[in-house]
């Protein structure tokens, strides 16, 4: 039985509220805050009063000290602050904005759809400054912002294929560079992550056919010191026998979230996205090294120290894209650094962080084959799995008709191969059982939690003559070579799954439920990254819909970190506006006060920063 949820009014949110709106140029104030060149110690440190890299430290942790706000008094939590940010003077290139705001002796820094970087007091919201790398209309390429580091006196960030260092204190432009260009397909959707003066990440692209690297710029100058393609693209390299000849051209390999650093081995640890295009048909044999998968680098040198691959050859569009996680657990009575890591298809794997060996078992695995699709006779399955690997509703997929007029087959076992003569229903699809947004790891509790979603997808190749792997630079779509398509009454969960990497087992689960999709019903998709707090809250961003607001309202929602049951949850507008989108979140404090800041940036409405604290 649910515990009782406690529910912010929408009107007292707004009460005493602080809205601040600036255009473009900012307010042109300075911050007083220097951002130091953070020690190993310090970026190892699980976050505090600050929150200083996407994932809260190297190990990407997103596990916060903060107590002040618990289970018991969230519900009154008050609006300290709104400042909507105006749109550009002139017409910039638009992106999707999904960064987490970073924060540093109570300065508040988020990026938006413009690839714009704005300051702001974290106590009041008002503006410091702003930067605008003013990417025009006409710049090639794609990509989401998310992107912002920060160490030795600067902030970093990212717009299509360029690296920005900017001035902490006054947000101009120390140096930029362009490591891969954007007309090719090549953008940088991962948060660049700053060690020992150091800036860690990897490109993305693999979509639109860029093949995708991993590399170490100098935080000082932007000079690249190393970079690793992720798609062995010469005959010395790591796996290159697990490729047809060339046919690393096409493209994959994308890097979308920041990498994890182990502070004990200084090994950078980063998640691959899947090969282009999807289907078999096209792929040559082989297990396809660099896609799929985590890499294991020194951080300092580009230097390869490890590999796992979690999908051979992959055809239904599971990327490894989420940030791995560094952690201690216990096994067999001894404690083990580890690496665990979920994979869009929602399998857990555990590995040793120093060598990339597994330390829980994922036995390689026989599959359905399809010789057309050539397909890989094994895959490594673990013992958990966040979702179930086949539809939960075969019974919505039978008597109806595929797009191309035949029944559906519906899969039985996971990875089974689909191909250009009927639509095959696998679960999950290509939307994932787990996304990007990344998970959070309890120390004291020595559980992981992250939002996961059961949905099904039916696949299909497009006909043997209309396969063409024609690159479309700047675009997704141009090699993916893959039809998909849900059924009316598709069931949906979206859920937010706390498991323990040391037992493979679930402590609990919190499911929302509906039919035909996340675009009806109530359970829109569990898609944030997820916090955890000391004072054992599990906190996302979420679209609920409710009475009032039937369309849907972003939430701030928290949850109890022994028992999975909705303590309570707070309603976001944006500019004013009820909006049904995700907010993203961070906890810091500022004047001895916690506050929750979310960023939130709707098409429509565009960005907004609100922090809220206790009374």
């Amino acid at each position: 039985m649910k515990s009782l949820v406690r529910f912010l009014v929408l009107g007292t949110v707004l009460s005493f509220a602080l809205v601040l709106v600036v255009g473009a140029s900012g307010s042109g104030s300075k911050s007083t805050v220097s951002i130091p060149a953070f020690t190993v110690a310090q970026e190892s440190a699980p976050s505090g009063a600050n929150w200083i890299s996407e994932n809260g430290n190297l190990q990407s942790w997103r596990y916060s000290t903060l107590n002040q706000i618990n289970g018991s008094n969230g519900s009154t939590l008050k609006l300290a602050w709104d400042t909507h940010l105006a749109n550009p003077a002139s017409a910039d290139k638009v992106a999707a904005a999904n960064e987490m705001p970073l924060v540093y002796n109570g300065i508040t820094y988020v990026q938006d759809q413009w690839f714009r970087i704005t300051a702001l007091d974290g106590a009041t919201g008002k503006i410091l400054w702003q930067f605008d790398p003013q990417v025009g209309l006409n710049v090639g390429g794609g990509g989401d912002a998310r992107t912002l580091g920060m160490g030795g006196g600067m902030i970093f960030t990212a717009a299509m294929g360029t690296v920005y260092a900017l001035n902490a204190q006054t947000g101009a432009q120390v140096w930029a560079n362009q490591v891969q260009d954007p007309i090719g397909g090549a953008n940088i959707d991962s948060s660049p992550l700053y060690y020992k003066g150091v800036i860690v990440l990897g490109t993305a692209g693999g979509d639109s056919g860029a093949a995708c690297i991993d590399l170490g710029l100098n935080a000082t100058t932007g000079k690249v010191i190393w970079h690793y393609s992720n798609i062995p693209s010469n005959p010395k390299a790591v796996g290159w026998n697990t490729w047809p000849s060339t046919r690393w051209y096409y493209g994959g390999g994308a890097v979308w979230d920041p990498p994890a650093i182990d502070p004990a081995t200084g090994i950078a640890i980063f998640g691959t996205g899947q090969p282009l295009p999807f289907n078999g048909l096209e792929n040559g044999p082989g297990a396809e090294t660099g896609v799929n998968g985590v890499y294991g680098l020194n951080a300092l040198t580009g230097k390869f120290v490890w590999w796992y691959q979690e999908v051979h050859h992959d055809i239904w569009d599971y990327d490894s894209m989420q940030t791995p996680i560094v952690e201690t657990i216990t096994l067999h009575g001894k404690p083990i650094d580890v690496v665990d890591h979920i994979n869009k298809d929602a399998y857990n794997y555990v590995v040793n962080a120093a060598t990339g060996k597994f330390v829980q078992p994922a036995p390689e695995t026989p599959v359905p084959q399809s010789a057309v699709s050539h397909t890989y006779p094994t895959q490594p399955i673990p013992a958990l799995t966040l979702v179930a690997r086949v539809a939960p509703d075969p019974q919505d997929w039978t008597g109806i008709l595929a797009p191309d007029g035949k029944p559906y087959v519906v899969a039985t076992v996971p990875f089974t191969p689909y191909t250009d003569q009927q639509y095959v229903v696998v679960g999950p699809g290509t939307g994932g059982g787990v996304e990007w947004p990344e998970a959070s790891w309890d120390p004291n509790t020595k559980t992981e939690v992250v939002c996961a979603n059961q949905q099904s997808q039916a696949q299909e190749s497009p006909p043997a003559a209309d396969q063409h792997p024609v690159i479309k630079a700047g675009g997704f779509g141009g090699v993916t070579q893959l039809r998909t398509t849900t059924a009316p009454n598709a069931l949906t969960i979206a859920r937010l799954v706390a498991f323990n990497p040391a037992t493979q087992s679930v402590v609990w689960q919190h499911d929302e439920v509906s039919t035909g999709g996340f675009a009806r019903g109530n359970a829109a998709p569990c898609s944030s990254a997820v916090i955890t707090t000391a004072s054992g809250l599990a906190i996302i961003g979420r679209t609920v819909a409710t009475t009032q607001y039937p369309n849907g309202i972003g939430m701030i929602q928290a949850f109890d970190m022994s028992t999975g049951n909705l303590d309570w949850q707070i309603p976001v507008l944006v500019n004013g506006q009820a909006i049904p989108i995700i907010p993203r979140l961070t906890t810091y404090s500022a004047g001895g006060k916690q506050y929750i800041v979310s960023f939130s940036n709707f098409s429509t409405a565009g960005p907004d920063v609100s922090a809220y604290t206790l009374p």
